[in-house]
């Protein structure tokens, strides 16, 4: 018997990899949640003042991404003249699974928490393309370039596949919001609290540096691509992600009370619930 998994996704911008954006996060989430074959529909919104050249282009971009991932696009609709001040693409994704397919899922306490590929690439990569002037009057291409060539890091079904194999218990993509907002989407789930070392994280020096720059924290920042994994041996785990080629970090764990807890040396914070991503932030300043 299949289970049917059915995931959203959404990305909005100037750039004319909105759509691909959307989709990664999408797709993502299925595999995550263990999906192989996936089927999507898209939506793409175009301002009052969007061009339809722009649009084409947005378009065609989604469909050469489904074609190198074998992703089934089922669908493309337009909605011109929308009530949107940017251009978006919303990605309704479904997928199914064999019941049995996998062990099931469970979060204890006592389990270990491991990141999965540096936090912020996305955002990162985004900001590039919607803040692309004041970011090349700031850094030398050389330093920009090694974000632009990092896109393919964006889709994690390989990652996924292999932490399944190594034994993670659960999986989940850190997507919209940040690492701050999976910890706490992960605490709330487990119905435990979650401790954080933020020393532990991985995360590119491009996105530090980009994100002093627009002060903004690149902890909440999108991150299609990156996941959290558990397991009850976290170190086991990352060394063999690592084996695979695979950037892993075993981060802290599940607690077993309700705190929701980030280390940075003898500095400790607590998690709030999750704010708007930095990429809707920025752009609602203008």
């Amino acid at each position: 018997m299949e289970t049917i998994i059915c995931k959203m996704g959404a990305a909005f911008g100037q750039s004319s990899n909105i759509g691909e954006y959307a989709l990664a996060s999408t797709v993502n989430e299925l595999a995550a949640e263990g999906g192989r074959i996936f089927r999507v529909s898209v939506h793409i919104f175009l301002p009052p003042d969007g061009k339809n050249a722009h649009m084409y282009e947005i378009e065609k971009r989604i469909r050469d991404a489904c074609g190198r991932r074998g992703i089934v696009l089922e669908d493309m609709k337009r909605a011109p003249g929308a009530p949107v001040s940017r251009y978006m693409a919303s990605v309704a994704g479904i997928s199914a699974k064999e019941e049995g397919d996998e062990q099931p899922r469970r979060l204890l306490p006592g389990q270990e928490i491991v990141l999965v590929s540096p936090i912020g690439l996305e955002g990162t990569i985004r900001l590039l393309e919607e803040k692309k002037e004041e970011l090349e009057g700031r850094f030398a291409p050389a330093f920009l370039s090694q974000i632009r060539g990092q896109g393919s890091g964006l889709w994690a079904m390989g990652a996924i596949e292999e932490g399944r194999s190594a034994g993670a218990s659960v999986i989940r993509q850190i997507g919209e919001g940040g690492i701050f907002a999976a910890l706490w989407r992960l605490s709330e789930e487990a119905l435990t609290g979650v401790e954080a070392d933020m020393r532990k994280m991985l995360i590119r020096q491009e996105t530090i540096e980009i994100c002093e720059h627009l002060d903004i924290s690149p902890y909440q920042l999108a991150s299609a691509g990156s996941l959290l994994m558990t397991a009850d041996d976290g170190e086991d785990l990352a060394r063999r992600l690592k084996e695979k080629g695979i950037m892993a970090s075993a981060i802290g764990r599940l607690r077993d009370d309700k705190d929701k807890i980030v280390r940075n040396g003898e500095d400790v914070r607590y998690i709030d619930r999750p704010a708007a991503d930095e990429i809707h932030r920025l752009c609602a300043a203008g």
